[in-house]
Order: C-alpha cells, then sequence, then structure tokens
C-alpha cells in the first residue's frame, strides 16, 4: 500500500515543472472534481509545493547572487541584464495558482467534517504558504475572489497588505482548529505515510504555521502604515506553541527513477543541481559567483566546513562573475560534475545542499526559524535570547548542510566542532561572533548597534539559504540591503549584481518581477501596471 500511495505521490512532482494550467481554467472547475478525495489531493499538494518550492528557489539562483554564467557559452540574455518580460518567472504565479486550489478543494471539500480538522488546517496553512510565496514576488494579487473556478473569471487584485493580513487570520485558524482537535476523540489522525511533511506529527504542523506567522509579522512591522497591526500580531503570538527546530522537508518517498510519463521522481533540488536519472550532469553552464565565495574562502568570512560540502573542488571551484563574459578557459563546472555536487559520483550521494536523489525538499529551514527569532528578539518585537537563537541558527544551518540523504548527520563530520571552529576562523567579524556587534571598531562601515545585529543575522540566513532558498535570499536582502553591498559597483567582491545590468536603481537590481502575460491577456482590467525597476513589494522599504 505505502508502494502505491508513494507512486501517487511522485506524481505531483512534476506541477512545479511542467504545469502551464491557468488558476482560472475554464475547462475545468476544481470545485466540481469527482475522480478525487481530499484525503489523495492533500499528500500529491504537499509534494507539489515542493516542487513549486524548489522552482522557484532555481528562478533565483542568479538574480540572487548565488550562480553565474560560464566561459565560452552565450544566449544568457535576460539572465545577464536582467530585462525580465512577462514570459519570465512565469511558475512563481500559474503554477502557485495551480498548486493553491488543491488546498481549496481540500479546504471546501473537508471544514464542514469535523472529524477532518487535521487535514483542513493542513490545507489552510500550505494555502497560506503558497500565497505568502506569490505576495513576495508580485505584491498584490487576486486572492479573495480567487480559486472559485468557472463563477469567476476575472477576479480583482488584493493589497498585498491585506493578503497578508488575511494568511495570518488563516495561519492563527488552523492553529486553533488542530488544538481543538488534538482535545477530541473524534477527530480522524493524519496517517504518517499520507503526510510527506511532518508525518502525521500535528505539533510540528502547529509550530510550522507559527513560524510562517513570525516570517510575515516580521515582513509587515518594518513597514510604517502595518507597524501598529504586526505589534497587535506579536502580542498575540502563542509563543508556547513554539516555532521550528527541525527542517521542513517534504519527502513522499524521492527515488532515482522516472515515472511512466517520463517525468524524475527524485528530490527536485538534487535534479537541479547535481544528476537526472539518468546520471546526466545538471547545471553544465553555471557555476558559483565570486561574491558568494567570499563567504567561504576568506575574502569576508573563512568557512570551509560548509564550503567543503557544498561546492565541489572547493576552495578551488571555478567561479564568475554574473555578466563577465571575457573569462578564462578555467571557469566552467568540473569536467562530469555540476559546482554542486561534492559525492564520489552519480551513483554515490554526498552531503551539502545536492546530496542523493532521495533527500527531503526543504520548504524552511530550521536555520530561518532561528534567525527570524533572532531577529524579532533584537528588534523588540519578542523576549527572547538573540544571541543564543542567532548561534542555533548558525548550527542548524552546518547541521542540516552535514546531513546525507537519509537526514543523518555524517559519521566524519562534528557539528559543534565545525561551528566553534567557524567562530575561531573569523576572530574580528560581527557576521559570525554575535558579541562583537555590541564592540564598533574604529573604521568598521556599520556603527550602529542594532544595525550591526541584524546585519549578522540577515547576513548568516543568507548564506544558510544558499542555493536552497535563493528566492527568500532575495526577499531579505531586498527588506534589509543585507548582505551589505556597494551600489553600483562593478567587484565582484562588493556586489551581485550583473556586470550586463540595465536596472536603473542605485543597486543595479530588479524591484520585482512581471505579471505573467496570460495576465494582460485574461484579466487585463484588473492586472496593475507595474515595472521592473521602479515598483517593489510593500515590504521592501529601502532606497
Amino acid at each position: 500500500m505505502k508502494k502505491i500511495l508513494n507512486f501517487l505521490l511522485m506524481g505531483a512532482i512534476a506541477v512545479g515543472f511542467s504545469s502551464c494550467k491557468k488558476y482560472l481554467d475554464i475547462n475545468k472547475n476544481t470545485n466540481d472534481a469527482t475522480t478525487a478525495t481530499p484525503a489523495l489531493v492533500l499528500p500529491q499538494a504537499i509534494v507539489g509545493t515542493a516542487a513549486v518550492s524548489q522552482a522557484l528557489n532555481a528562478s533565483y539562483y542568479t538574480l540572487g547572487g548565488f550562480s553565474a554564467n560560464i566561459y565560452g557559452v552565450g544566449g544568457y540574455g535576460s539572465t545577464l541584464t536582467y530585462a525580465y518580460t512577462a514570459g519570465s518567472f512565469v511558475t512563481g504565479f500559474t503554477a502557485s495558482y495551480d498548486n493553491a486550489n488543491d488546498y481549496q478543494y481540500v479546504i471546501d471539500n473537508t471544514a464542514a467534517d469535523p472529524s477532518l480538522a487535521y487535514s483542513t488546517a493542513i490545507a489552510r496553512i500550505m494555502k497560506a504558504y503558497v500565497f505568502a510565496k506569490v505576495v513576495d514576488q508580485y505584491n498584490d494579487v487576486p486572492y479573495f475572489e480567487a480559486l472559485k473556478g468557472s463563477t469567476m473569471l476575472t477576479p480583482k487584485y488584493d493589497k498585498a497588505e491585506d493578503i497578508y493580513k488575511d494568511l495570518i487570520s488563516q495561519l492563527t485558524t488552523s492553529i486553533e482548529l488542530i488544538t481543538a482537535a488534538q482535545a477530541s476523540v473524534a477527530t480522524s489522525n493524519i496517517v504518517p505515510s499520507t503526510d510527506p511533511l511532518f508525518k502525521g506529527d500535528m505539533n510540528l504542523w502547529k509550530k510550522f504555521a507559527n513560524t510562517i506567522k513570525l516570517r510575515l509579522l516580521i515582513k509587515m512591522a518594518g513597514v510604517p502604515e502595518q507597524a501598529s497591526y504586526a505589534a497587535t500580531g506579536f502580542n498575540g503570538l502563542n509563543t508556547s506553541i513554539g516555532f521550528l527546530s527541525t527542517n521542513a522537508l517534504v519527502n513522499p518517498g524521492y527515488v532515482k527513477a522516472n515515472n511512466s510519463d517520463g517525468v524524475s521522481q527524485q528530490n527536485p533540488s538534487y535534479n537541479s543541481l547535481a544528476f537526472n536519472t539518468s546520471n546526466v550532469r545538471s547545471q553544465s553552464q553555471s557555476i558559483p559567483t565570486r561574491w558568494i565565495m567570499t563567504f567561504y574562502t576568506g575574502s569576508k568570512l573563512s568557512d570551509p566546513g560548509r564550503g567543503d560540502v557544498i561546492y565541489r573542488g572547493f576552495p578551488s571551484t571555478a567561479v564568475n562573475q554574473l555578466g563577465e563574459e571575457n573569462t578564462s578557459s578555467s571557469q566552467v563546472p568540473p569536467a562530469g560534475f555540476s559546482a554542486w555536487f561534492t559525492g564520489i559520483d552519480a551513483t554515490s550521494p554526498g552531503l551539502g545542499v545536492a546530496k542523493g536523489p532521495s533527500q527531503g525538499q526543504s520548504l524552511m529551514l530550521a536555520a530561518e526559524s532561528y534567525f527570524l527569532q533572532a531577529e524579532a528578539y533584537v528588534r523588540g518585537y519578542l523576549t527572547g535570547d538573540a544571541e543564543a537563537a542567532f548561534k542555533a541558527g548558525i548550527t542548524a544551518s552546518f547541521d542540516y548542510l552535514y546531513q546525507n540523504q537519509n537526514n543523518t548527520v555524517d559519521p566524519g563530520k562534528n557539528v559543534s566542532s565545525a561551528v566553534l571552529a567557524y567562530q575561531t576562523a573569523n576572530p574580528g567579524s560581527y557576521l559570525v561572533n554575535y558579541q562583537l556587534t555590541a564592540m564598533p571598531a574604529i573604521g568598521d562601515y556599520n556603527t550602529d548597534v542594532l544595525q550591526r545585529r541584524i546585519e549578522a543575522i540577515i547576513t548568516q540566513k543568507y548564506i544558510a539559504m544558499n542555493m536552497i532558498h535563493c528566492d527568500e535570499a532575495f526577499n531579505e536582502f531586498k527588506r534589509t540591503t543585507y548582505p551589505r553591498i556597494v551600489n553600483g559597483s562593478q567587484d565582484a567582491l562588493l556586489t551581485f549584481a550583473s556586470k550586463q545590468s540595465v536596472s536603473t536603481r542605485p543597486d543595479k537590481l530588479p524591484g520585482r518581477v512581471l505579471y505573467p502575460q496570460s495576465e494582460y491577456n485574461l484579466n487585463p482590467a484588473n492586472v496593475p501596471s507595474v515595472t521592473l525597476f521602479g515598483s517593489k513589494i510593500f515590504w521592501d522599504t529601502k532606497d
């Protein structure tokens, strides 16, 4: 039975990569589905979210500063110039709505049955997770009138702030629903084999919902017009539930094989960064940026512990600056491998970000959870030990990267020793040693203690998300301006902006991506007018 279920779940992996179905598809009303049950749709939808999440991650490999073009290859186009069109980043919109439709179907078909409260709550949490990512890319989007099938073909666009507020409300309701259901003998438990994320552990589902809420509230709190709402939200946050201290990894039973339709059944991140199911290497035309490598090889920070498990050939991994095409022939991926696979060969899994074909797909890292907590404590949003949370975030990052595809830390690695070595190797850096944030030195570019602490937290979050959640790392850069870059610089050590950028912004980066062309074709009266370089996401308040 488990093998059959896993086979069904694997069919959802392709959603984030191949689905071009519009969320307004007039040929099918998901509310009238007759061939699927919520019990089958929900786990497949979760696997679909994992695929969409990785597709978003991959979309920001270059934009977020993590990967660059290689020697001797052209045709990168807008990847180098940032002259994106309405045909760029389409998956972030279309596949996300397609995925959200599945959750809405589950909600609609379980909400009236108290015994299915867990399914309803999970669907609400996951729908909130998906919509938060949509807002973080596109700002105002259809929400309150969306997901209604043929009954609403041209939904209005809602304000991003209003969507955030409703997502927070939905997450609160979900937590309360789970808590009430846990006290009821009438609730049908979630069978572990049908929950590819938390294996039926409803306390983890509550922590996940609480951590998503924390992320949303922190982003809102930095917007002057939303600060009061956020403060109320923080005051009402149920901290007794806690936040994630484990990685939120989706794994329906990923395996190195294709299904009957030829779609890969292996982990989507491994498929993107290491090898396909035929052992053909991935990322043959991409290498790390000089910028990101500065956080590992000593230019900014020394971090051989993580660098060695992330990058093949570290510390001599080939690197380039995005947009630099006058490079040497040595600036290409290692023969037969991608730069992000550190195992022995295509049949021998490794560690780092591309562990193996059966690794879980991250929706949220424990490291991010800890760094979110640290920021909330530093800014006074919540009461807690910011330094302890900061250190826990770094530790969680090492722990995840040192794990193999079976979520077990490699016997040859010692996380505690590696973290201590990291601190020792960077004795003068407040980006690593939190206590130094309180001791600005002569010549430091950042002498404000609060900002030094925020810089340390966000920089470490950026490092932890390297090739795992590049989209969120870029979001946090836009929200905080950290890691620090020098606006307008052409120096690869001082900025990750492409040398060929046509952006008119001081940082030479896009402010946001455009809505897909399908929206301009099908919903022209409602789609807002935006520009790549002049428009922002609502939480981006920095100049």
